[in-house]
């Protein structure tokens, strides 16, 4: 028998180096699972501590402390303002009701004060007329008939018209008063409308009889000025130089007349 031998084909050289490299890789490969393993375990035990459930209620929106202070505040200044404000309405309409009382009083006094005025000249006029002394009738002899009355004397001054006079005026050439006692008011035209002034006595004066004055004059110093008592008012005007002596020319030697002044400043006697 021919012993056994093995075949070349068949036969691996033993290589050390390679079992070596194979249990350096197996071992490399369990310590990357027990690495694996050990995050695994953590990240377990992180989820379970994590709530489960989500919260009930929404994130709330936490508004500042501060805020809401000042909106307080600001709230109680709006109340105090609307306070303010009611208070001084009432004090407004309150004081229109006072302003409209005090009208409706002055009306009422003023109008009492010239009922007074009005009773107190009448009174004087007859404390007036009872002060006149008596005059004892005359006897006249029986079958004798009187002398007839004289005529009577003086000189009447007068304007030829009230436009005449208001001309005059106007133009400086006359001054037009009204005189109570010791008291003189001047007559100013202001755009036309007559107005009375106090002024000093006049040292001349050329009285005028009351039918002559015009009415509006007359009118409006009743208005403006109320004279009661025993003064008598006067009318008359201050006349310029040139006027005076004409009259007095022609006044001389004549026993009364009807002196007429024109609105140029001529002065007619009939």
């Amino acid at each position: 028998m021919y012993p056994l031998h093995p075949s070349p084909m068949f036969f691996f050289p033993s290589n050390t180096n390679l079992f070596d490299d194979a249990e350096i890789l197996q071992t490399d490969v369990m310590r990357f699972f027990a690495i694996l393993c050990l995050c695994l375990m953590a990240i377990f035990a992180l989820v379970k501590t994590l709530p489960m459930a989500p919260p009930d209620t929404g994130p709330a929106i936490v508004e500042p402390t501060d805020l809401k202070a000042e909106a307080k505040v600001l709230q109680k200044k709006i109340e105090m303002r609307e306070n303010k404000l009611v208070q001084i309405l009432e004090d407004i309409a309150d004081k229109r009701r006072v302003r409209a009382e005090l009208k409706t009083q002055i009306e009422n006094e003023t109008q009492g004060l010239t009922k007074i005025r009005e009773k107190i000249e009448r009174v004087q006029e007859k404390l007036d007329q009872n002060h006149q002394p008596d005059q004892k009738p005359v006897k006249k002899p029986p079958g004798v008939t009187p002398p007839p009355e004289p005529a009577q004397k003086g000189f009447t001054l007068r304007f030829a018209s009230d436009e005449a006079l208001e001309k005059l005026i106007s133009d400086g050439e006359v001054n037009f008063y009204a005189i109570a006692g010791k008291n003189a008011w001047c007559l100013k035209l202001s755009g036309g409308r007559p107005g009375y002034i106090a002024a000093e006595f006049p040292r001349q004066i050329y009285e005028m009889e009351t039918p002559t004055v015009p009415t509006d004059y007359a009118v409006v110093f009743q208005r403006q000025i109320a004279v009661f008592g025993r003064h008598t008012l006067t009318w008359g005007v201050t006349l310029p130089g040139r006027m005076t002596d004409t009259i007095n020319l022609m006044v001389k030697g004549r026993k009364g007349g009807d002196l007429i002044i024109t609105a140029d400043g001529e002065v007619k006697l009939n």
